[in-house]
């Protein structure tokens, strides 16, 4: 592999979690007379009998406590971030997503993703993105014979995540709408299967965003990404890229009835390559519908525009499922 002279950066995070319960009974009395041995045993049983009672009480009430609990922090984050695309708001959320993408030189890709975002307080957070199925058709490419495929794993992503309390602003009226500025960092780890499913490079980016709120509780984001190569392999391009994903989240109708919960989400990624001085961009339209606080659905059909490189996306479809615990 080949080693870029510029700065490394590695986040590294451990999680530890014992559980550990101990259950213990009683031993019995020491004997005396037969019958004083019966009563005895007796006394003894229904102590254990009441004991065991009380724990299993105690242990029911804990797990009713414990599923209320979460029920409660369910319920709260999904007040501040109904549909779960506010990047402000840092909650355990699981996103599994098929999407489908057809490249400018035919390529076909299908992806199957396990997305989600792992909340360490109300200010920091990660968000992973795991291809664990992918598929690239390579047909339909001039030049490449029919029915050749790859299938195995892509490369996995994680972003980092810091709302500082210094970038929070209000403005309007009373000052009830708020604003944030993002800092984070991106990895893209090549953990691909196969060179053709990855980029054979890890890359690593810094990210700046700010978000603020829209009338009619919607909100806008704009998160700025600059992607480099840490290290590579030999045949690998080098790779000096911004990325930009801007979005702006409106709901549709309020949450309750049957045709409650709707939202829909204009995603729009300007795209420049410093290496090839190529611009290229993408848009995407994200239709959800919040089914119960914290279950989310959505569909997101995007489209390529101005595109000039032979990689870059003509067309994309996505479905996905959103859930916080």
């Amino acid at each position: 592999m080949k080693f870029s002279s510029r700065f490394i950066v590695l986040n590294s995070f451990t999680f530890l979690f014992v559980l550990t319960t101990f259950f213990g009974l009683p031993l019995a009395a020491a004997q005396d007379a037969q019958n004083s041995q019966g009563v005895s045993q007796e006394e003894e049983l229904s102590d254990t009998e009441l004991e065991k009672e009380f724990s299993e009480l105690d242990l029911e009430k804990y797990k009713n406590l414990k599923k209320a609990a979460r029920k409660a922090t369910v319920l709260k984050v999904a007040k501040q971030d109904a549909t779960g695309n506010d990047p402000r708001v840092f909650s355990n959320k699981w996103t599994p997503f098929y999407r489908y993408t057809e490249l400018e030189n035919g390529l076909k890709q299908q992806t199957l993703t396990a997305f989600g975002t792992m909340r360490f307080n109300d200010r920091v957070g990660m968000f992973y993105e795991a291809p664990l199925a992918m598929k690239n058709d390579f047909s339909d490419i001039p030049g490449v014979p029919s029915g050749t495929d790859k299938v195995g794993m892509g490369d996995i992503d994680l972003k980092f995540l810091w709302r500082p309390e210094f970038g929070d602003w209000t403005y309007g009226e009373g000052g009830k709408k708020s604003g944030s500025v993002m800092l984070g960092t991106d990895f893209l780890f090549p953990t691909a299967t196969d060179d053709l499913l990855g980029g054979n490079a890890l890359l690593f980016a810094p990210i700046v965003g700010f978000v603020w709120d829209m009338p009619l509780h919607g909100f806008i984001a704009m998160l700025h990404l600059y992607y480099f190569d840490v290290y590579k392999e030999a045949d690998a391009p080098d790779t000096s890229r911004y990325v930009g994903r801007w979005f702006y989240m409106q709901p549709l109708s309020r949450p309750g009835p049957w045709y409650g919960g709707l939202y829909v989400m204009p995603e729009f990624q300007p795209i420049y390559d410093f290496e090839t001085d190529d611009y290229s961009s993408w848009i995407g339209l994200e239709f959800g519908k919040m089914f119960a606080p914290g279950r989310i659905g959505y569909i997101k059909p995007g489209w390529g525009i101005g595109n000039s490189e032979e990689i870059d996306r003509d067309f994309s479809f996505e479905v996905g499922f959103r859930w916080f615990f």
